[in-house]
Formats: structure tokens, C-alpha cells, sequence
């Protein structure tokens, strides 16, 4: 398979994006040719509907997506507030096609994707989420427990990154003339190989707490009714009006598998109230946990040694993904580019991505869907 990255040479906004996106067909028409799919990020400071207008115009192919991402990636570096697109072309008799869903928390849209996925069991999905009024995570283990295949290991993918505007995170996708703002586009690969590993970095210390009283994405007590709020504030040792939540992305709740111990996800707070803690994904009453902690170096090292477990898999990749929590960025401070440059000096090909708002793909026994927070996951592909 063929890949190439480029990105808008000018300030994109939305008076020179024709003027942009007519630079980058010019460039891709001489340096790459043809193409079977385009894979477009776009910074949510834009309006999505408008770009793809310029795109059908320019571009004359309906093979495309289009998400909203705050950073994203292009080989060793991070773009911000502007566009860049991935041009593959299948050289072999690989497939891309792509499927999507406007409305995930509808119990026919999600039945819709379980069956999208237990038809297509032997496609690679790669899913670009939209956060579904906060419920994706939710949404994405309804899916997982009715899955019939095993192993899961064929789906992968993030959370659009966005904004608040007129009180709504504007992180969409846009696929077949049609504006995705609560549900998910999925782009299928046939006649490929692909692996996936997960980087954490964050290793659990401390007591272990169980989880007691919980609402969805909120915590409320741990263990005998001990108010998390409380031991949330102790630790960031602030008074309410001093509180930043952002610190806690140093650490993370740390759920843990119960019979073997070891980490089943990564849960990253969100807010924190007065009775409750609210976290960027579903808090499961029963549950246990350690708090964790890592440092951008421990980070930098999680995605080494995946970098050389996946490259032992498939020595010569010819397209790679990354789908890194944007909480992870926070913690990574100015070593961004270098968790990236970790996976490009193994991987040696493209690197395409972003930083999400969850990261979707298998636990570590390949028996389940997981959604994810503060983790960075990475797809090697190649056609077969």
C-alpha cells in the first residue's frame, strides 16, 4: 500500500481553504498520483461542511473523511490549526471502504454497528468517534459484549478532538455529505495485515480502592462511602476555588483486573464537584483501582517498547496510525514530537493520527472492546 502525508503549506481558515486545499491537489496530483481513499484531519476551529464542499469541488471523489482534531499528526510532527490529509492508494487487492452511523446511542444505530462488525470480521476498522453527548464510552462496550468473533483484534481507533462552541465540543466527522456529530465513521480494510499495541506508561501505587457509588461517568464514594471528591482535592492539596483538574492527568485511576492485576483501562478526570468526580469515560460500581502516576520520560518508554513488539510482528510496515489521548500530551509537556519520533525510527514508514478525546481498541487478552483514556495506541498495516 502506498501512503503519503501532506499538510496545508498556508494559514488554513475558512477564507483560504480553497485556495489551500488547491495547493495540496497540486501537490499530491505530481508527487503522488492516484489515490484510492483520503483520510482529511481538520483542526474544529473550522467548519467541516464547508471544507468538504472545496473537497468534492477540488478533489472530485466522494473516497474521503473528514475529522476534527485539535493536533494532529504528520510522520514526526504535530499540526496545529490546519489540515492535512492521507493519501493511500492500494497497489495489491486491499479494500477501504467506509461505514458510518449519525446517532450511536440509539439502540437500532448501535445494533446497526455490532452487525457491521460481525459481518466484517475479517476487515481491519479503524473508527474516527464522535463523544455522542459524553456516552461514547458507554456506547463502545455495549458494542464490545455483543461481538461473536474472537480474538478482537481488528478495531482501533479515537474520539475527535474539539472545542467548546455555543456551548457544544464541536468534534465532528464528515463522510458521504453528511455532517457525523454523535455518532462514528469507520474506515474497513480488506486484504490487509495489521497488529495494534497499546502504551500506558502509568504504573499504579498505593491502596487499592473499590469503587461504591457511581452514575455513568461520575464517582461518588470508594470503598465504606469515603467521598472521592475529598480524596481528589487532597491530592491536588487546593481549596475549591484553586482547583485544576488537569494536574490529576499525572494520575489517572488505574482499573485493574480483579483475579490477575494488572491494568484493564485508564480512567482521566474530567471535573470535580462538589459530591461527585466526573471522568472523561463510564466508572463501574464494584470496580477496582489504584491511583497511578508517570512522568513524560515513562511515557516515552511505554511507546519504545511497543514500537518494537509491533515492529517484531510486521517488520515492514507500509502505513502506521496513532491514536494518543490528549491528557497523554499534557503529561508528555514538550516531549510530544518524541513519542511520535519512538514509533517512526521502528516503524521506518508514515505515521498518520492524533490526539483524542478516548482511544478505542482491545484489552490485553483480546477478548474485549475497551474504551480508553491516557493511553496511545498504534497500528501497523501493510496489504497481504
Amino acid at each position: 500500500m502506498k501512503s503519503m502525508i501532506y499538510t496545508s503549506e498556508y494559514i488554513f481558515d475558512e477564507n483560504s481553504a480553497e485556495i489551500s486545499l488547491l495547493g495540496l491537489y497540486h501537490r499530491i496530483d505530481k508527487e503522488f498520483g492516484k489515490y484510492s481513499y483520503l483520510i482529511f484531519a481538520l483542526h474544529p476551529d473550522l467548519d467541516i461542511e464547508k471544507v468538504a464542499k472545496s473537497i468534492y469541488k477540488i478533489f472530485k471523489t466522494e473516497n474521503f473523511i473528514i475529522f476534527h482534531a485539535i493536533e494532529h499528526f504528520n510522520y514526526e510532527n504535530v499540526v496545529e490549526n490546519s489540515l492535512s490529509v492521507c493519501c493511500l492508494q492500494t497497489e495489491k487487492e486491499a479494500t477501504i471502504e467506509h461505514f458510518y452511523l449519525k446517532e450511536l446511542c440509539q439502540k437500532d444505530e448501535i445494533d446497526k454497528a455490532v452487525d457491521y462488525f460481525n459481518n466484517n470480521s475479517h476487515k481491519f476498522h479503524l473508527i474516527f468517534a464522535g463523544l455522542s453527548d459524553g456516552k461514547i464510552g458507554s456506547v463502545i462496550e455495549d458494542i464490545s459484549n455483543q461481538l461473536t468473533y474472537s480474538p478482537i483484534n481488528n478495531i482501533v481507533g479515537g474520539v475527535s478532538s474539539g472545542i467548546l462552541k455555543e456551548n457544544k465540543v464541536q468534534a465532528f466527522q464528515y463522510v458521504d455529505y453528511q455532517l457525523i456529530e454523535n455518532g462514528f465513521v469507520v474506515l474497513s480494510f480488506g486484504n490487509v495485515e495489521a497488529f495494534i499495541d497499546i502504551a500506558l506508561g502509568f504504573q499504579a501505587y498505593g491502596i487499592t480502592y473499590k469503587i461504591a457509588k457511581t452514575e455513568g461517568n461520575r464517582l461518588y464514594t470508594v470503598d465504606d462511602g469515603k467521598s472521592f471528591p475529598y480524596i481528589a482535592k487532597k491530592m491536588l492539596n487546593a481549596q475549591n476555588a484553586d482547583l485544576n483538574v488537569q494536574n490529576l492527568w499525572y494520575c489517572p485511576l488505574n482499573i485493574l483486573d480483579e483475579e490477575n492485576g494488572y491494568t484493564l483501562t485508564l480512567r482521566t478526570v474530567s471535573d470535580i464537584k462538589k459530591h461527585y468526580v466526573e471522568f472523561f469515560a463510564p466508572v463501574k460500581k464494584g470496580d477496582y483501582f489504584k491511583l497511578s502516576f508517570a512522568t513524560s520520560d515513562d511515557l516515552i518508554l511505554a511507546d519504545k517498547k511497543v514500537a518494537e513488539e509491533l515492529i517484531k510482528k510486521m517488520p515492514n510496515p507500509e502505513i502506521s496510525f496513532n491514536f494518543s489521548c490528549i491528557a497523554r500530551q499534557y503529561v508528555l509537556e514538550n516531549k510530544q514530537e518524541s513519542e511520535l519520533k519512538a514509533y517512526t525510527e521502528k516503524f521506518q514508514t508514515n505515521l498518520f493520527g492524533f490526539f483524542t478525546f478516548g482511544e478505542i481498541g482491545p484489552d490485553k487478552m483480546y477478548k474485549k472492546l475497551k474504551f480508553y483514556n491516557e493511553t496511545s495506541l498504534a497500528v501497523v498495516m501493510r496489504e497481504k
